[in-house]
C-alpha cells in the first residue's frame, strides 16, 4: 500500500470519528435539554440540588430513559446518525462477500469507531432487537479478528446485523 493510499484511508477513517463526535455532540446537547426536565423532576422528590443535574444524574437518567422508549420510532436526527454505522456494515457485508477482506476490515473499523456514541440509540429504540445486533457485531468482531478470517461467519454476522438495523431505522 503507498503512502498516499495510507493518507487517504487515515484521512477518511479520522473524517468520519469526527462527523460522528461532532454528531454525538450535537445529539447530547439536544438530549440533555430533555433529559434536564425529567432529571429536575426526580431530584425535586429527592429533595437534592438540581444545580448539578446536567452532570451526574443525567448519566443515569440516560440509562433509565431507554427502557421507557424502547422499542419507539427513531427521530430524524437519529436516523442521520444511523446513516453513516449501516453504510459502514453495507459496505463491509459488500467487501466480504466478494472476498476482499482487507475493505471489510477497514469498513468494520469505521463502524467499530462510531458505534460507541450511537449504541444508547439504538440500545434504546431496538427494544427486543438489541440483542440480534449485538450478537452479529461480536460474530464479525470473532469472524474477522482471528488470524485466518472466517468469510462465511463475517457475512452471516454482518447480515444479521444489517437486518436488525434496518428494523430499526425503517420503524414507524
Amino acid at each position: 500500500m503507498s503512502i498516499q493510499q495510507t493518507t487517504i484511508k487515515a484521512t477518511s477513517l479520522l473524517t468520519v470519528l469526527c462527523l460522528s463526535a461532532a454528531l454525538a455532540i450535537t445529539s447530547c446537547g439536544k438530549k440533555n435539554k430533555t433529559e434536564t426536565t425529567e432529571t429536575t423532576t426526580k431530584t425535586e422528590t429527592s429533595a437534592a440540588p438540581t444545580t448539578g443535574a446536567s452532570t451526574a444524574p443525567t448519566a443515569s437518567t440516560t440509562t433509565t430513559t431507554p427502557a421507557a422508549g424502547a422499542g419507539g420510532a427513531l427521530s430524524a436526527a437519529e436516523k442521520t446518525q444511523l446513516t453513516p454505522i449501516k453504510t459502514a456494515l453495507v459496505m463491509a457485508n459488500s467487501a466480504i462477500k466478494s472476498g476482499d477482506v482487507a475493505k471489510a476490515k477497514t469498513q468494520f473499523a469505521k463502524f467499530s469507531s462510531a458505534w460507541p456514541a450511537v449504541e444508547p440509540i439504538v440500545k434504546a429504540k431496538a427494544g427486543a432487537s438489541y440483542p440480534a445486533i449485538a450478537s452479529g457485531i461480536e460474530t464479525v468482531k470473532t469472524a474477522m479478528g482471528s488470524a485466518t478470517p472466517d468469510k462465511a461467519k463475517a457475512a452471516e454476522g454482518l447480515t444479521s446485523t444489517i437486518k436488525a438495523m434496518n428494523a430499526v431505522i425503517d420503524k414507524k
